[in-house]
């Protein structure tokens, strides 16, 4: 049996792995870097088995597991999936079966996209910058403005559109004591480039700052999907899951055994 795996973040990963201790030849497919979205996690606390580490140690664990494991990584882009053929940029590809792993993507506000130091992801903000502004107040709003402090990032605000909190309120108390300074209902209206900075517009007045990170929810992010989908399965945050870690890798090791036992 040949299985196919789009994605190779935490889910992705673990079907590499779990699949291919049963001897089922497995190859991934990445656009971009081994480990996904969790690379830019300050702590990952939810898993367990796994002692409190930064999202930097746990994807070099996922990596080490992934070579141990000896699964093919094939780094291009999948465009489509159709009737067990993967489609890339520069090649089509076929398996017995195909697992989507794809995480999500981010909800954009195109307009606020005025320049490279808006971003939605920490690992994508320009490096030796001291004032940065944070739109959301969700884990990873807070987790992002905590990995700021640490990284040496002097000013760091986070802007809510409401009062209401969608983060652990631990992560909250930490980011509050580090000097991370919130502002409960004020949206962003507007931001404009001034060349070195950004300059922010909310209903209570004018900031400036040298970069913006944007975290205002998520959706799936599918390649096209077409044809028979019987032995097709999507898996972890790209099911549209809780976007959580464990539940991620348990769903997608619940799917591996499915495969493994011909379900």
């Amino acid at each position: 049996m040949r299985v196919g795996i789009v994605g190779a973040g935490p889910a992705g990963v673990t079907a590499a792995v779990f699949l291919s201790r049963y001897g089922i030849d497995v190859t991934i497919f990445e656009k971009e870097e081994i480990g996904g979205l969790i690379a830019n996690a300050w702590r990952v606390e939810n898993l367990p088995v796994v002692f409190p580490c930064s999202g930097e140690e746990l994807v070099a664990v996922l990596r080490k597991r992934l070579e141990e494991s000896k699964v093919i990584v094939i780094y291009e882009e999948v465009l489509s999936v159709e009737d067990g053929v993967l489609k890339t940029k520069l090649n089509s590809y076929g398996f017995d079966k195909l697992i989507v792993a794809t995480g999500t993507k981010p909800k954009r506000i195109e307009d606020f996209e005025v320049n490279q130091n808006v971003v939605y992801e920490f690992k994508r903000l320009p490096r030796g910058i001291g004032r940065l502004a944070i739109y959301g107040a969700g884990d990873v709003a807070f987790d992002g403005a905590l990995k700021a402090k640490e990284m040496g990032i002097e000013e760091v605000h986070i802007f809510n559109r409401t009062d209401r909190i969608r983060a652990v309120p631990k992560l909250v108390q930490l980011a509050l004591s580090s000097g991370v300074q919130y502002h409960s209902f004020e949206p962003v209206r507007r931001v404009e480039d001034r060349g070195d900075e950004l300059e922010l517009y909310t209903d209570d007045g004018r900031y400036q700052f040298e970069a913006l990170l944007l975290c205002l929810g998520r959706v799936p992010n599918l390649p096209v999907l077409r044809g028979e989908t019987k032995n097709l399965y999507v898996v972890g945050d790209a099911s549209g899951n809780f976007r959580q870690l464990a539940i991620a890798m348990g769903h997608t090791t619940e799917v591996c055994m499915k495969i493994v036992h011909g379900e």
